[in-house]
């Protein structure tokens, strides 16, 4: 079934033929974008309506806003800007292309349009109801506040709050993952907000009974008024009983709710308190703090489950007798010698704090000159290793860490290295650097062939056949020429493109070669005989730097400058899908060893990971570091390696947490090769030299 949006429509609620495309009652289309179809609608309120639509088979859920009304256009295109921008598995993903608008037939007025995930559970209210509100225990009222906070967290650092946290607003899982929902009211922290606040002047309110803070209440939310909102949102999971049913106590203003969670301990009781104090000073100031609080609260003792309160009283005191002894001096003389005492005593003692001062001034000097030495030993270490000045302690301290990774270095080069490749077995390497191609016993580290000459401009390219037995190069002279790897001998010349050769890839049966080129062209050819079999224009406009085959050889995915990856029917030379979402060059692209993941690593430092299959982006990896120039995958399908600047990445894209750093180039690492068993790594570089690492 489907259902037709268009607010002038005759019948807009009765369910439509899904066989059409367009409403039978007004003409208007079910089919949005040419990709959702309209399925049932979920409820609405206000200037909006909320709909269940599908998407080549999958569920999402579609905000559709009803009204031109400027104000509520504008909280509209907010929500789709921050859900874009934040990425979290506790809020509702949604595509840059989410957001749009379409006109309906007879009308001049555009509906706004927002596609978001659906998310598969009921909100904390309705399962509240489906357990006749009954409270929440210690144990799972830490748990959410945990995630919850957690959110909040990756919300506020990007300059955000909510303003409508409640329990209609949160979602649940089946997993038991929170989610929280209606970024609708969510407002920017920006520097003219925080100066009408400041000035008193009211900003647009959004008020929720018994949730809402007192000072978003009076139009001037902040972002603690969050956590208002938070600790009232478990008041209600705690009591089974909304906020509105307690009363205020009139002095403190505090909420008089504790009686009815008698089950929880008083740490987390003084938490939630403490997250709905009265004035924003007095609560948490960030989410990191109240994560601070519930750690406490979690390493209270295990053994008895409350807190001793009972404090021992003191002692009776001891009766003593309250008789004053006085004596009476005898003599003057005694007097004297008295004093004559003091004085000594105090003279000895500022002789002694002198000289205390001199030792300490001393000692400061020592340790001004100390660490000034220490600071340009590491600038010097710095520029001589890394080839940086000034040179981070950051930097160095990670270097240093790096190095217990470090195997072996590779060098003697006469020019940068520009593409290095693995045979299938992981015994030999083979490394590209000005004209020269040289082939390494990887184990050993010895050079097994030094094949000078190799090409007439720098080899840019290197591709190894899944049997190990082919080396194929790509180079600025605009040919790749075919080797054996084993006696480096060659075999063929290509004269392949009219511009220097970009990149080059070899199929997983080992019969086809891709190539591409400045000439922007992609060239497919009959390894064997060197003949050309398909040419394609990937681009017309921008050149492809990298080339990947999928593991059952069907697919040729292509990174292009203008930021998009494009996916390649090999039977036909068919487009078969382009994604977006790179703002610069796609400059590395790798496919997991299962065949489910496609990572592509760009110039704007960004890492994206798309579902092969569908082309739907699964998660985006911002490092800050500066251009992705390498990715591959390990064995295990979980961990990726990312070649950024002279830094090397180890990324976990299970628990998406960065694992670990490589810090030895003084240059940028220009590619990136695992063995085969996932021990070992190895880098190269601009800075003459290849890297071989343990992998952390």
């Amino acid at each position: 079934m489907s259902y037709c949006l268009n607010p002038n429509c005759s019948n807009p609620s009765d369910p439509l033929n899904s066989g059409r495309d367009t409403c039978c009652q007004c003409s208007s289309g079910l089919v949005l974008q040419n990709r959702y179809r309209v399925v049932k609608p979920l409820g609405g309120g206000g200037f909006g309506k909320t709909y269940i639509v599908e998407e080549r088979g999958i569920q999402k859920v579609l905000k559709v806003l009803l009204k031109s009304h400027p104000k509520a256009i504008s909280l509209f295109q907010q929500e789709a800007q921050v859900l874009i921008s934040l990425r979290h598995p506790g809020i509702p993903k949604i595509e840059k292309d989410g957001y749009f608008t379409f006109f309906p037939a007879d009308s001049q007025e555009p509906i706004h349009c927002l596609v978001m995930e659906y998310v598969n559970g009921s909100n904390l209210r309705d399962w509240m109801k489906s357990r006749r509100h009954r409270p929440i225990n210690e144990t799972l009222a830490i748990n959410w506040l945990t995630q919850l906070s957690e959110i909040l967290e990756m919300v506020h650092d990007r300059n955000y709050f909510h303003r409508d946290i409640k329990p209609h607003n949160i979602m649940r899982r089946p997993n038991g993952q929170l989610v929280l929902i209606d970024f609708g009211t969510v407002r920017e922290v920006s520097d003219t907000y925080l100066l009408k606040v400041a000035q008193g002047q009211n900003v647009t309110g959004i008020v929720s009974p018994g949730y809402t803070a007192p000072e978003q209440t009076n139009g001037k939310a902040v972002p603690q008024s969050d956590f208002f909102a938070l600790g009232r949102t478990f008041v209600y999971l705690l009591t089974g009983k909304p906020p509105t049913a307690f009363a205020d106590n009139p002095r403190s203003g505090k909420l008089q709710w504790r009686k009815n969670a008698s089950h929880i301990s008083k740490k987390l009781a003084d938490v939630i308190d403490y997250l709905m104090a009265p004035f924003p000073g007095n609560r948490p100031q960030n989410p990191t703090m109240i994560l601070q609080c519930l750690a406490d609260v979690e390493t209270k003792d295990s053994t008895s489950g409350v807190e001793n309160s009972r404090i021992n009283p003191p002692p009776e005191p001891t009766q003593i007798n309250s008789k004053i002894v006085t004596e009476k001096i005898k003599s003057r003389q005694k007097t004297q010698t008295k004093i004559n005492t003091k004085t000594n005593t105090k003279h000895k003692k500022k002789i002694a704090r002198n000289q205390s001062l001199k030792k300490f001034t001393n000692r400061l000097i020592l340790g001004l000159t100390m660490l000034i030495l220490g600071l340009a030993t590491s600038q010097f270490y710095g520029f001589w290793r890394y080839g940086i000045f000034p040179a981070h302690p950051v930097l160095l301290l990670r270097g240093l860490n790096s190095s217990r990774f470090l195997q072996k270095t590779l060098s003697g080069y006469l020019g940068e290295v520009n593409a290095i490749a693995l045979t299938p077995d992981g015994q030999t390497l083979a490394s590209g650097s000005s004209n020269t191609i040289k082939i390494w016993n990887l184990k050993t580290g010895e050079l097994r062939n030094n094949i000078i000459n190799a090409h007439a401009g720098k080899v840019t390219t290197l591709a190894i056949s899944p049997n190990g037995q082919i080396l194929v190069s790509g180079s600025s002279d605009r040919t790749m020429k075919v080797w054996d790897i084993q006696i480096g001998k060659l075999i063929r010349t290509i004269t392949s493109h009219d511009g220097p050769v970009n990149a080059v890839a070899i199929s997983p049966d080992g019969q086809t070669l891709a190539s591409v080129g400045s000439d922007r062209l992609m060239k497919l050819w009959n390894i064997r005989t060197g003949s050309r079999i398909l040419t394609r224009i990937p681009d017309q406009n921008y050149e492809v730097n990298a080339l990947a085959f999928n593991q059952d050889g069907t697919i040729l995915v292509s990174g292009s400058n203008d930021g998009t990856i494009r996916l390649w029917n090999l039977s036909t030379g068919a487009r078969r899908q382009t994604l977006e979402g790179h703002t610069r060059a796609v400059n590395a692209i790798a496919i997991s060893p299962n065949n489910q993941i496609l990572a592509s690593g760009s110039s704007d430092g960004s890492i994206r990971l798309w579902d092969l299959e569908t082309g739907e982006e699964e998660s985006v990896i911002q490092l800050n570091t500066g251009a992705i120039t390498s990715v591959v995958f390990s064995h295990e399908n979980q961990t990726i390696v990312i070649g950024s600047d002279n830094m090397i990445i180890i990324w976990n894209t299970i628990i998406e947490e960065e694992l670990d750093r490589l810090i030895g180039h003084s240059q940028q690492i220009t590619s990136l090769v695992i063995t085969p068993d996932g021990k070992n790594l190895v880098s190269g570089s601009l800075d003459q030299t290849i890297k071989v690492w343990r992998t952390p």
